[in-house]
């Protein structure tokens, strides 16, 4: 019972029914009170997310080892090719899903909340800046180990961690209810879940068929490996989808990984460094999810160059999220507000709204990682082949 008290996706859910059913009986001190908090919170992640990015990445790169920095550069590579072409893919598809719709869910009622304060803390640095000095750091301190630099890098994380698993994220649903609390107020979330059911629906149709594609590949279109393959994997996606967590599905996976592709080095290499940077059904969901907030709010859809820097700094940002509990959608929130423009309580409601289907977006993730470790194997035969006939077509012009 306090397992399940205590899981993330029941506490969003609990916040959402509560905001829901109370707001009425609530003074508009009370709502602005809350809505004081959620702001605050917001500015404390803001505030931490460029250690975040900067010490994630730092130390992900740091770790890897001198001699495996090709593969794990090869890895890394095809990683961010599947990643923003899933984003492409997905952003297409949301705008065929939604080119059609119109804001007619959100009805104004006239009423603006606005929060007691805001902290206005300083801006350390920017996410970019924070992206793109965590992969100088950690490649460097790849290349030539520093023990000062990883301590102070290592020390960073810790702290980062500590401040989201113990601070912040237990507070995401008082967090999430302020803003929550402000847009039921002004009646701006009538209807939002009967009007977009369908949206939905085809959301999640897709990501299945698009995962179905990426097992038949794995399979090479073969129905008795694509069962198998799939068999394989199945209690790992389980895992993921009860426990909304990735690294749960870990050693799951990992078994899986083995059985599919014969090659325990090869499953032990693949499986855990794609663990928090390949996250198919987040790329997926997440750009069909903005822009279904986006019209929602009677928001403008974004251009294609907007919606192309949203996709490339999202894809950078995915290097950032692991380990911590909605943590994609958390690091997204910069992207978001800079790229697609969203306010608070755009940010939010995409937050309550990723929190209730997290647990599909994280079962997406493992389901694809099990099948592309069986394509990259593919990747790296063919690579393999191919070399080895060049370097013997370069052999027979010597002699």
């Amino acid at each position: 019972m306090r397992k399940f008290i205590l899981n993330p996706l029941v506490q969003l859910i609990f916040a959402m029914i509560i905001c829901s059913c109370c707001y009425s009986a609530l003074s508009s001190e009370s709502i602005r009170f809350f809505l004081t908090i959620s702001t605050g919170l917001r500015e404390l992640l803001v505030f931490v997310l460029p250690f975040l990015l900067f010490s994630f990445i730092a130390v992900a790169l740091s770790a890897i080892p001198r001699e495996g920095m090709l593969f794990v550069l090869g890895l890394m590579v095809t990683v961010l090719i599947s990643n923003f072409t899933n984003i492409l893919l997905s952003g297409a598809v949301g705008f065929l899903m939604l080119s059609g719709s119109h804001s007619r869910e959100l009805v104004e009622s006239g009423v603006t909340f606005a929060p007691f304060f805001e902290l206005h803390l300083p801006a350390i640095a920017s996410t970019s800046f924070a992206l793109t000095a965590g992969v100088v750091v950690g490649f460097i301190n790849s290349l030539r180990p520093n023990y000062y630099v990883t301590l102070i890098i290592k020390t960073l994380h810790a702290w980062v961690m500590a401040f989201m698993k113990r601070f912040f994220v237990p507070l995401l649903p008082l967090f999430v209810s302020g803003f929550l609390l402000k847009l039921f107020a002004e009646g701006r979330m009538t209807g939002f879940v009967s009007e977009n059911s369908g949206t939905y629906i085809k959301m999640f149709g897709f990501l299945w068929c698009y995962l179905g594609l990426w097992l038949a590949v794995a399979a090479s279109f073969k129905k008795d490996r694509m069962v198998e393959i799939f068999k394989n994997a199945f209690p790992a996606i389980v895992t993921a989808f009860s426990t909304m967590s990735s690294a749960a599905a870990l050693p799951l996976s990992l078994q899986a990984a083995e059985k599919n592709t014969k090659d325990k080095v090869l499953a032990d290499a693949v499986m855990p460094l794609t663990l928090n940077f390949h996250m198919v059904g987040d790329t997926i969901i997440v750009p069909i999810l903005a822009l279904m907030v986006a019209l929602t709010f009677n928001h403008p859809l974004p251009s294609v160059p907007e919606f192309l820097m949203f996709g490339i700094f999202f894809v950078l940002n995915k290097f950032a999220g692991g380990g911590v509990p909605s943590g994609t959608i958390m690091v997204t929130v910069p992207v978001l507000q800079k790229y697609m423009g969203f306010d608070d309580a755009m940010i939010a409601f995409t937050i309550a709204l990723y929190g209730v289907i997290d647990p599909i977006a994280t079962s997406g993730n493992v389901a694809a990682n099990n099948f592309f470790v069986v394509i990259f194997q593919k990747i790296r035969r063919f690579v393999k082949r191919s070399a080895e006939k060049v370097c013997r077509k370069e052999e027979q012009t010597r002699r």
